[in-house]
């Protein structure tokens, strides 16, 4: 198989409200070490306005779902408090700890007590003011009312085509991203779940915007850690910006199979990231949906711009020129992988074609004999 080149498979760019969010991850953490240090124990609304003084957030505690977390915070024992707060310190920041056989998220190991009620209100800064219609609002923002639509669209502002126009390429299977402008382009998935995981809930590194069939239909909220709760779980898992797997990929045909299926495996060389691939086709389930792609369209797709090059064309049809136009398009379609839905996938089948001598055979026959139908019939 051809060496692939280390581009996408969610391996993109932010989005370019990035440091937006982090202002408010940061705004978040200073108030749990408000909640996890005070000596109160009940949340009083004016001794949380005194503190959080002049960095306009007096917004932020008119949410009910806000208030009645603080509330529900404050309840905890002291010790408690300061265990989420140190939880939420260390999830955050992730991504800096991917690499480390020792790390491991916190949240999941807090105390049941603690889970209880700090869900709700991790949830609620998503869904409520991320969500919401006025969204953030504090000192500081280059967006004034910051909410989830920006977080989408910022994304695709900053992964557009070189020519400026929409990249609709989805990053985990590398298929169509529809573009309305009703929902912001994209479901934005939480990639270690926020149900799981809620301290990453609004953490620009966990957010990525996906198709609606892998977000809703096929990932859903399942949990890319669950066969890895222990330390060095996140070294078995391909993560959006930060560790990529399009260069660790490749796809072959099953040969075991009567029906034509693809299977994702791991490319030569690249061993060590076998559990990664597996965990990944796992999770968005590439096997079974890249297949069905392939006798739908991209066989047909390959055929019949093959046909056209001889049809349109003067070249003499033979094997060589066959494996030839084979390869030219095999170049073209990796060219624009990147930028244009399923052609990464059409590239890999043109490969098939053109290494397999049976696959080879099998359609340079089928061209042939169409080509020769048309002539016999006065088509050409």
């Amino acid at each position: 198989m051809r060496k692939e080149e280390k581009k996408i498979l969610l391996q993109t760019k932010k989005t370019n409200v990035e440091t937006d969010m982090r202002l408010v991850c940061q705004f978040i953490e200073r108030v749990l070490h408000y909640v996890a240090y005070s000596k109160r124990t009940r949340f009083n609304i004016n001794d949380f306005k005194k503190n959080f003084m002049g960095q306009g957030v007096d917004w932020f505690i008119r949410y009910k779902a806000v208030r009645g977390g603080l509330s529900n915070l404050f309840k905890l024992k002291q010790e408690d408090r300061k265990a989420l707060h140190l939880a939420f310190q260390g999830d955050i920041k992730f991504f800096t700890y991917l690499e480390r056989l020792n790390y491991k998220l916190k949240f999941p190991d807090l105390p049941n007590c603690v889970k209880k009620v700090a869900k709700p209100f991790f949830e609620a800064l998503y869904d409520d003011i991320l969500g919401g219609s006025t969204g953030f609002r504090m000192n500081g923002l280059s967006v004034p009312q910051l909410r989830r639509v920006h977080v989408r669209k910022g994304y695709f502002e900053a992964n557009k085509k070189t020519n400026g126009y929409f990249n609709p390429v989805c990053p985990a299977c590398l298929g169509e991203i529809a573009v309305t402008e009703k929902d912001g382009y994209a479901d934005l998935d939480h990639y270690l779940t926020k149900s799981i995981y809620p301290t990453l809930s609004i953490s620009p590194d966990n957010l990525i915007p996906l198709c609606k069939t892998c977000n809703e239909n096929i990932k859903g909220a399942q949990d890319p850690l669950k066969n890895y709760p222990k330390k060095g779980g996140l070294l078995n898992i391909f993560f959006p910006y930060h560790r990529p797997g399009i260069d660790s990929i490749t796809v072959e045909i099953n040969q075991r199979d009567p029906d034509e299926k693809f299977m994702v495996v791991t490319v030569k060389g690249k061993e060590s990231e076998s559990i990664r691939v597996e965990n990944f086709e796992a999770l968005f389930q590439l096997n079974e949906r890249w297949s069905g792609k392939i006798n739908s369209s991209l066989y047909e797709t390959v055929r019949a711009h093959i046909i056209s090059e001889f049809i349109d064309g003067e070249e003499l049809l033979t094997e060589t020129s066959v494996r030839k136009k084979l390869n030219k398009m095999y170049t073209a379609e990796m060219r624009i992988r990147s930028t244009v839905p399923d052609s990464y996938l059409l590239a890999q089948y043109i490969n098939i074609l053109t290494v397999s001598s049976d696959k080879f055979v099998g359609f340079y026959k089928d061209i042939t004999e169409t080509i020769e139908l048309e002539l016999k019939e006065g088509c050409l």
